[in-house]
């Protein structure tokens, strides 16, 4: 019988197992549990290992670096002064004539040939349009399909308004997680919903963030571009 690694990434004890029992002992009744079984121990290794979403925004050449995502994060939980600055303001029309503030449009999308998310977006501030599109083959997002790639995209407007110094951001989208899990209203119950959970609350203290839930392909002109973005991005 072929030997298995058991691979457990977020339970009890995360790290390698060689028996199902042993794995079992991790996940077995721990929320958000996230474990696969590998026939060589470095594709295990590899899962385990897969980068965070602070190591995703500060590795990746493509997207603005993060800052220091580890300082803030215990900044955060040291000061119990820290106002969290955000707002849900349901299908408001946003205004784009607003000075120094971030609009965006954004979306997740899956390649299941691919096993690849897509984030995407487009971005309007100070009369400037700008648009994003990556993939992440990270098996940790591609476990949540476009829901990873919606979360990423939320993460890659919020930091953007972040690193320029932008007091102020409104997230158009069509999936309630993005706002729900940002403010605690859902259960954050495994390891994509807990990270993005914590790295809103970096960004809270700095940035406010209003959240727009729209319906989805009802014919939003830039809602629709967010889609096809997300799509190209899950592709690459």
């Amino acid at each position: 019988m072929a030997k298995k690694y058991y691979a457990v990434k977020a339970g009890r004890q995360p790290g390698i197992y060689f028996t199902w029992s042993d794995c079992e002992r991790q996940v077995k009744g721990f929320g958000g549990a996230i474990y696969k079984s590998f026939s060589t121990k470095e594709e295990a290794e590899q899962f385990v290992g897969a980068m965070s979403v602070a190591d995703y925004f500060s590795s990746n050449a493509s997207q603005t670096p993060a800052r220091d995502y580890q300082s803030q994060k215990g900044a955060v939980a040291k000061s119990a002064t820290t106002t969290m600055k955000f707002e849900s303001v349901g299908s408001k029309q946003p205004n784009f004539n607003e000075p120094n503030h971030l609009i965006a449009y954004i979306d997740g999308s899956f390649d299941k040939r691919r096993g690849s998310v897509g984030a995407g977006g487009i971005m309007f501030i100070n009369g400037e349009q700008k648009t994003f599109s990556f993939g992440n083959t990270d098996p940790k997002y591609s476990a949540f399909w476009n829901v990873s790639g919606e979360l990423l995209a939320a993460m890659y407007v919020m930091n953007y308004a972040l690193e320029h110094n932008i007091p102020q951001c409104s997230l158009y989208y069509d999936y309630m997680g993005i706002e729900m899990w940002a403010t605690k209203q859902w259960k954050r119950n495994n390891i994509v919903t807990e990270e993005y959970a914590t790295f809103c609350e970096t960004i809270f203290t700095s940035v406010k963030v209003n959240f727009h839930k729209v319906a989805a392909h009802t014919g939003d002109t830039y809602n629709e571009m967010a889609d096809k973005l997300a799509k190209a991005g899950a592709a690459q």
